[in-house]
């Protein structure tokens, strides 16, 4: 937002566009505005939108395909040097400083609240012990603009961590039949993952991961009349070719999230007609996914348990979410023996523990 007082500020509207398309609009009088975006609140590095408006009727528009749902979006002025009320850096620690500032122009007094009120210049270090809002208000004889900026301090517990031990167990058990086929899945998983940052409050898994993944899957297919049986078995350690994990840690809003996937060593067996052929490979055992979920407020370990729904590998889920996602799971619902609402569900529980 501008913080002269003589200014009228723009509005920006955001609408969907189905399916997957975002509008942004402002008037048209405000042409040195700029649209900027960032992936959460706290950020340093709004970034500029880079599509050029175009003018629709009274209105500058910008359309953006929707594809990352942390996005947030504002309007900032492009002429003027920064006329914006910001704190940098927006997030500290105990102890910490950040800097207030914003643009002058004469004959505009400025106070500042909580602090020392009349202030002179475009700028003031601070250094509040708790999270605070701060307020400008810039008054002249065309009358009082106010704007706000916020200071966070120790978001979380969490901020400082640079290393995880994540745990990750699962198990899955499911025994459906139809005309002409028959299934006996079996996925279990007790992995530990060593996680590093590889980004503000981001951690991915490393290649240091220990434990046991196992499947046991069985097919009976007799749909053409001719009986053949699918195998895939295999228990060990997870394979760091294909397992993973990435965990979320958003301090802004003290929520978490991760998604993991944990696979391991199988061999495929196939009889048909009396003639068995064998293959080793590697096989997705699991896959789980969760949503942002609150962080505690008094532990250093973050963990949780929950029945998660199994789907498809095929679904676009919405929710939190386990999927077998191997050859043999996946034929339940390819022939139709089983659909999303009657795959049932997951035992899943994860840990993480702060590491060295």
């Amino acid at each position: 937002m501008a913080c002269t007082a003589e200014a009228v500020l723009p509005t920006l509207s955001v609408s969907l566009v189905p399916p997957t398309t975002l509008r942004f609009s402002w008037s048209s009088n405000f042409t040195t505005w700029q649209l900027t975006s960032a992936t959460n609140l706290s950020s340093t590095n709004w970034q500029a939108v880079t599509q050029t408006p175009v003018t629709s009727n009274n209105a500058l528009v910008v359309s953006l395909s929707f594809t990352n749902k942390s996005s947030y979006f504002r309007l900032v002025q492009t002429n003027g040097g920064g006329c914006v009320f910001q704190a940098t850096p927006p997030v500290i620690m105990s102890g910490g400083s950040s800097t207030l500032s914003w643009c002058t122009v004469a004959g505009t007094t400025y106070r500042i609240s909580p602090g020392p009120g009349v202030v002179t210049g475009g700028g003031l270090v601070v250094s509040p012990t708790t999270t605070t809002v701060y307020t400008l208000t810039a008054s002249n004889a065309l009358g009082v603009v106010t704007n706000f900026t916020a200071v966070i301090v120790n978001p979380c517990g969490f901020a400082s961590v640079s290393n995880w031990n994540a745990t990750l167990t699962f198990s899955y058990t499911l025994s459906p039949s139809a005309p002409g086929y028959s299934f006996s899945i079996s996925r279990q998983a007790s992995a530990t993952f060593h996680l590093t940052q590889s980004g503000p409050g981001l951690f991915v898994f490393d290649g240091s991961a220990s434990g046991i993944v196992s499947i046991n899957d069985r097919e009976d297919d007799s749909s053409s009349g001719t009986l053949i049986t699918s195998t895939t078995i295999g228990t060990g350690p997870p394979v760091p070719l294909l397992s993973a994990f990435v965990l979320g840690i958003n301090c802004t809003s003290n929520t978490y999230n991760f998604a993991a996937i944990a696979a391991v060593n199988v061999i495929d067996t196939t009889i048909s007609e009396g003639q068995s052929s064998s293959s080793p490979r590697i096989a997705i055992a699991g896959q789980v996914s969760i949503l942002p979920r609150a962080l505690p407020l008094s532990s250093s370990t973050i963990s949780g348990s929950a029945m998660l729904p199994v789907l498809g590998s095929f679904t676009i889920p919405t929710t939190d979410y386990y999927t077998p996602n191997d050859f043999i799971a996946n034929d339940m619902w390819i022939n139709g023996v089983i659909t999303d609402t009657t795959a049932g569900t997951a035992s899943v529980s994860w840990s993480f523990t702060p590491a060295p």
